[in-house]
């Protein structure tokens, strides 16, 4: 349709520089075209233009001024050349540095995913006796049922109601292990962000439970509170779980780096609606806390408060966060009070 309407103006400009006696440089009103065919063709479909409105000024101009020389009309034409070829020459100029941008925030873009699942899967590393454990847990359950339910079998009169209560057990084992493993395949695999309607606690839980083992380790203990009833949040599964795993992994890393300490270790996680309507998840502990002088810099890239760390797992949620539309922070108070980082996410709008 707009490749139609630009025909049609490009037509309706030569008529009235043909036919009508407007005494001046209609002709320059070619630049129109040659600008807007910009945003809907190629180089090729841009210069094929250009040629167009050229060849059409040179085909009014010999209509009309064959018979006559008349030198204000060929100052005219020749003004009208000049100004459709510099303008086509610099939309072209525009047009490729355009491309260059793009190709240029796609190779950005690109980095940026492969970063981030690179990480992921150094995180997967660092949390695999949690994984091992939380798929060990229902692997066991499902032989221990096993073995019930052949015992229940076995016997001179074979108890059918036991032996099919240990199968639903098996099978809800079964179902457990299998929702692990495609939670951790989630995240393990590389590929574009997935954006959905998700329930804010469902990810934060699923989060939870694969840093449970860890906790359990490092004797920390895990307060959940997560605001009932929250609207959903349209973001990727998949780098909201390693946003969220990752505070938590921090926070446990900074506990497990102070002295003995001689209160009990705890982290907190919670949700809440902020009063602008926006989501926000915060994760706290009672660990060292932050030095004043780290904290302005602790989502800076390569910057890491640990002697071994890379320095990129918080500027990648700060990446992860931005990009869907929130913001992340981090407060840090007394040695007693611990460090809270949080993140704030819009809510999905309601469609109408």
């Amino acid at each position: 349709l707009m490749s139609a309407l630009l025909v049609v103006l490009a037509l309706l400009i030569f008529a009235i520089d043909t036919f009508t006696p407007l005494d001046m440089a209609i002709a320059v009103m070619y630049v129109v075209v040659v600008l807007l065919s910009v945003n809907l063709w190629r180089r090729r479909g841009v210069l094929l233009a250009s040629a167009a409105c050229l060849f059409l000024t040179v085909l009014s101009y010999g209509l009309t001024h064959t018979m006559v020389f008349s030198g204000p009309a060929s100052g005219r034409l020749v003004v009208s050349l000049a100004a459709i070829s510099i303008t086509a020459w610099l939309a072209l100029r525009g047009q490729a540095a355009t491309a260059a941008l793009l190709a240029r925030e796609e190779a950005l873009r690109v980095s940026r995913l492969q970063l981030a699942h690179v990480t992921r899967v150094t995180m997967l590393g660092e949390l695999a006796a949690s994984i091992a454990h939380e798929v060990n847990q229902p692997l066991a359950a499902i032989s221990t049922n096993g073995q019930a339910c052949l015992r229940w079998l076995q016997r001179a009169q074979p108890d059918l109601e036991e032996a099919r209560s240990a199968v639903t057990s098996m099978l809800e084992a079964s179902a457990r292990a299998t929702g692990v493993i495609r939670r951790i395949r989630s995240l393990a695999r590389r590929g574009d962000p997935q954006y959905s309607a998700l329930d804010l606690n469902s990810v934060a839980q699923d989060s939870v439970d694969l840093m449970r083992r860890e906790l359990h380790q490092q004797h920390v203990r895990l307060r959940l509170a997560l605001a009932p009833a929250l609207p959903p949040v349209l973001a990727d599964r998949v780098q909201l779980q390693q946003v969220i795993i990752n505070l938590l992994m921090n926070a446990v890393q900074a506990m497990a780096a102070q002295p003995a300490a001689e209160a009990p270790l705890w982290l907190e996680l919670r949700t809440l609606r902020q009063p602008d309507g926006a989501l926000q998840l915060a994760v706290t502990d009672n660990g060292p806390g932050i030095a004043g002088a780290d904290l302005p810099r602790l989502f800076e890239p390569f910057f890491s408060t640990k002697t071994d760390g890379m320095g990129m797992g918080l500027p990648i949620c700060r990446s992860i966060i931005e990009t869907h539309g929130g913001r992340i922070w981090a407060e840090s108070g007394s040695a007693a009070a611990g460090a809270t980082l949080a993140f704030t996410l819009p809510v999905q709008e309601p469609q109408p």
